[in-house]
């Protein structure tokens, strides 16, 4: 996946279809050659970094000031990228998770990012989950 094509501060009008859904796909678990599917980027785990991320998004969007609230909350958005890590290392996630969140979370410079941001991984999830169904 290209993950240039996740831009978040120029809404491009296939952000939260083709784009969501090509990211959904570079992080879903694929079978190796036994047939056997990876251990890492179950949806439990995906939606425990989408859940804080929204977090977040709710404590900015309910502030008085937006702008101040998400210079409050912008060092502990930007920390999830060590979490995302952190569960790298446990073997939770795997690499392609990590590129596609990091990507998604290194745009976050505003509440309006952080709104796109949240959507856009929401879409991801949807698709994600989708592709585990078949």
């Amino acid at each position: 996946m290209n993950l240039k094509r996740i831009e978040l501060n120029t809404l491009q009008a296939d952000i939260f279809s083709d784009v969501a859904k090509e990211a959904a796909e570079h992080i879903s678990p694929r079978a190796n050659d036994r047939g056997r599917v990876a251990d890492v980027n179950k949806s439990t785990q995906l939606r425990k970094f989408y859940d804080e991320l929204a977090m977040w998004h709710d404590k900015v969007f309910q502030a008085a000031s937006r702008g101040e609230a998400y210079q409050n909350a912008a060092p502990f958005i930007q920390m999830l990228k060590a979490k995302a890590a952190y569960s790298q290392g446990r073997g939770h996630v795997d690499g392609n998770f990590v590129a596609v969140f990091n990507q998604i979370i290194s745009q976050i410079n505003s509440a309006d990012t952080l709104k796109n941001a949240k959507l856009f991984f929401e879409a991801v999830l949807g698709f994600r989950k989708a592709n585990e169904q078949k």
